[in-house]
C-alpha cells in the first residue's frame, strides 16, 4: 500500500530533521527557541540531545530500511521492523505527553501522530 510507504517515509524525514536539531544544531538560536532552552540549559543539555539525535537517526534509517523491504514484497519482514520503529515513535511521544504534559502537545503530535496512522494502517487487516 502506497500510503503506508508515504507516511513511514515522512515519520522517518521528521525523525532526521530532530536528529539535526538535536545533535548538529542544538547550540543555534532557531532551535533553542523550538525547544524551548536558554544557552545555559543548552549547554547543560548538548550530550543529552546529542544522544537523543543519534536515537532517532538511527530510528529513522531502521523505518527507511522497513520501508524498501515493504515495497520490495518482503511484507512480514517490513512489519516486524515498521512495528518496532513506528512503534518506538510512538512510545517516545506517549512519554513526552505524560512527562511534559498538554505543554508539549504539538511535540507529540509531531512525533508520534504519523507513526500511529501508519501503524494502525499496517495492523488493520490483522485486527
Amino acid at each position: 500500500m502506497l500510503t503506508i510507504s508515504i507516511l513511514a517515509s515522512l515519520a522517518a524525514v521528521i525523525h532526521v530533521l530532530f536528529f539535526a536539531m538535536e545533535s548538529l544544531f542544538w547550540m543555534k538560536p532557531a532551535v533553542r527557541k523550538i525547544f524551548g532552552q536558554s544557552v545555559e540549559s543548552a549547554q547543560t543539555t548538548h550530550r543529552l540531545a546529542l544522544n537523543q539525535g543519534y536515537y532517532n537517526l538511527f530510528l529513522a534509517l531502521a523505518t527507511v530500511a522497513g520501508v524498501y523491504l515493504w515495497n520490495h514484497g518482503n511484507i512480514s519482514e517490513a512489519v516486524a521492523i515498521l512495528t518496532v520503529t513506528l512503534g518506538s515513535m510512538v512510545g517516545a511521544a506517549v512519554v513526552l505527553l505524560f512527562s511534559a504534559g498538554l505543554q508539549m502537545l504539538r511535540g507529540v503530535l509531531i512525533q508520534g501522530l504519523i507513526p500511529l496512522v501508519t501503524l494502525v494502517l499496517i495492523w488493520r487487516p490483522i485486527l
